[in-house]
């Protein structure tokens, strides 16, 4: 077999990077914790660091209920979680977090000063065949990597809340980063039970944010202009598309609307009907004034705030239950 196309996840396989052996997250907020707890539940060891002892702490327990909740929802393997549990650990210095781990996943704070202070702190002390990959939601990893000494394994690794749970994953490279790095990543990403999906470049906030910030332009609208209630906009997209998203994306979607004809019927018979749509759109760049208001009065109470994510949690462990996905497992 070439080396340079083993999949055994050995030092050869992905050239000089590896993906087998333990790995760091650096940033314990609610993302890191639930980054940990999925490399923990399939039986990776993984070291936690935060500036902040009392975060790194809560962040600890806050993984190991995840990695419970995976396991009582038959979303992880009981033994490879237990063994990932038994190595999750807090280390007091990065230094010590990063000094032989193949993977580094970065939480921090989304700020440029915070990301390539972590950055330049990890490159120096991390080996050189370990990746890092920053869980930005839409800063510049090109601006970002430039930080460090080794740029080329410098790459975005962008989840949807909650990591351990939504199984996709966004990788964006960089301008300097290795096409080799990247790959590399896609398959660590794999064996942890993620989707990877790869950008070809890197652009602001990826693609599942970008496409959802253009829905939710249109939510927005919808409130301000007096159309439906926040509520009624939120129940419209969960009982309609939202539905039929889960089991496909649009452009599929649309390609069945279109029947025998596919996505050429679909275009050509709608065209009239989508531009009127689209023309009727408000395009504002800068959120308006009043949504901040607008979206509060139609929106619980922030004492719900935990009960609410329990049930977004419960009903997202059933969904990837009845569509045969299971981020705590190896996909196929």
């Amino acid at each position: 077999m070439n080396p340079d196309t083993a999949t055994d996840g050995s030092l050869s396989s992905y050239r000089p990077y590896r993906i087998d052996g333990p790995v760091a997250v650096v940033g314990v907020g609610l993302t890191g914790a639930s980054w940990g707890a999925l490399f923990a539940a399939n039986g990776r060891r993984v070291r936690f660091f935060d500036q902040d002892s009392s975060v790194a702490a809560a962040g600890l327990e806050r993984a190991r209920a995840f990695v419970s909740f995976l396991i009582e929802h038959g979303l992880a393997d009981a033994e490879l979680a237990a063994t990932g549990l038994q190595h999750l650990e807090i280390c007091t210095e990065i230094e010590m977090a990063v000094q032989d781990v193949v993977f580094v996943q970065e939480a921090v704070y989304d700020s440029y000063e915070a990301k390539m202070a972590v950055f330049k702190a990890i490159d120096q002390s991390a080996p050189r065949y370990a990746l890092i990959s920053s869980s930005s939601s839409g800063l510049s990893i090109s601006k970002i990597q430039t930080a460090t000494t080794c740029p080329e394994r410098c790459l975005s690794g962008h989840p949807y809340n909650p990591p351990h749970l939504i199984p996709v994953v966004e990788i964006a490279p960089g301008e300097l980063t290795d096409p080799l790095a990247i790959k590399a990543a896609r398959a660590f990403y794999t064996s942890v039970g993620k989707i990877p999906v790869v950008l070809r470049r890197e652009v602001p906030g990826y693609l599942a944010n970008r496409m959802s910030a253009a829905l939710w332009r249109e939510a927005i609208n919808l409130v301000l202009s007096g159309v439906a209630s926040v509520e009624d906009i939120d129940n419209a997209i969960r009982y309609g598309p939202g539905l039929r998203w889960a089991v496909m994306g649009p452009h599929m979607l649309y390609h069945l609307g279109g029947g025998e004809g596919g996505i050429r019927y679909h275009i050509e018979h709608l065209t009239k009907t989508k531009e009127g749509i689209l023309q009727d759109m408000d395009d504002w760049k800068k959120i308006p004034s009043p949504t901040l208001e607008a979206l509060e009065a139609g929106l619980p109470p922030l004492d719900d705030i935990r009960e609410l994510a329990s049930e977004r949690d419960e009903k997202l462990a059933a969904l990837l239950h009845a569509l045969g996905i299971a981020p705590g497992a190896k996909q196929p």
